[in-house]
């Protein structure tokens, strides 16, 4: 019974600090940096600090890494493998990965354990994706995803600039409200009001942005919401 109740303690106090820390990470307060940060290629996409929450079976490898898990160890610990390589884990250990899941995708993986059992191993952390290459096709439909990551994003657009991973473009303000360029059908939305839009970035990259509109004027728009990335088999 104490051993239980110890263990106990310590998966409410992981829990607790994989919460703040995820609170900390998606917090949209800006913080003032000593220097401009270096602009990203025009045909690159990044999403950084994302939240996920990863399940391995046992016996199976997390799709799109070399990440895979075999059980429990004789000594009770979670038998991890790492491109191939054992790696014992208890909960709250790190379990971190990058590598290439697709072609012109580059993913870091910096997770902790959170759960396992016989049955399977549950990872939680943040995520870096970097899209190069990217070329927008508007519309169509994912294929089957082997990873998918939803991302909170912000985007402060100036007058005439495109959304980031769209052919949509922030045209100015008018009386019936925001206008932009590229939508099907009306083209305007006022504060609060939604704006989707589903594209394919490359041949296994697939986009979804579900945003709002957060404030506007005349030389220039906020628009925040989430950004869901599949990665294609």
């Amino acid at each position: 019974m104490k051993h239980q109740s110890i263990r106990s303690y310590w998966h409410v106090a992981f829990a607790s600090l994989v919460l703040v820390g995820m609170i900390i990470g998606c917090s949209a307060i800006p913080i003032p940096l000593p220097f401009a940060p270096t602009p990203l290629p025009p045909n690159m996409l990044l999403y950084d600090n994302v939240p996920v929450s990863l399940t391995i079976k046992t016996g199976m490898l997390l799709p799109g890494t070399s990440i895979a898990y075999q059980g429990k160890t004789e000594t009770g610990q979670a038998k991890v493998l790492i491109t191939g390589l054992l790696a014992p884990k208890q909960v709250a250990d790190t379990v971190d990965w990058q590598g290439t899941p697709a072609p012109n995708v580059n993913l870091k993986l910096n997770t902790r354990v959170a759960t396992f059992d016989d049955q399977s191993l549950t990872l939680v952390g943040t995520a870096r994706l970097e899209i190069s290459n990217v070329t927008v096709q508007p519309g169509g439909a994912p294929g089957t995803p082997q990873m998918e990551f939803k991302a909170p994003v912000t985007f402060s657009l100036k007058k005439d600039e495109m959304v980031p991973g769209t052919r949509i473009a922030y045209v100015g303000s008018k009386p019936e409200g925001a206008q932009f360029l590229g939508l099907d059908g009306y083209p305007y939305r006022k504060e609060l009001d939604s704006l989707q839009s589903v594209s394919r970035l490359n041949p296994k990259v697939f986009l979804q942005l579900d945003l709002r509109v957060l404030s506007y004027s005349e030389t220039g728009i906020v628009l925040g919401g989430t950004a869901d990335i599949k990665i294609e088999q």
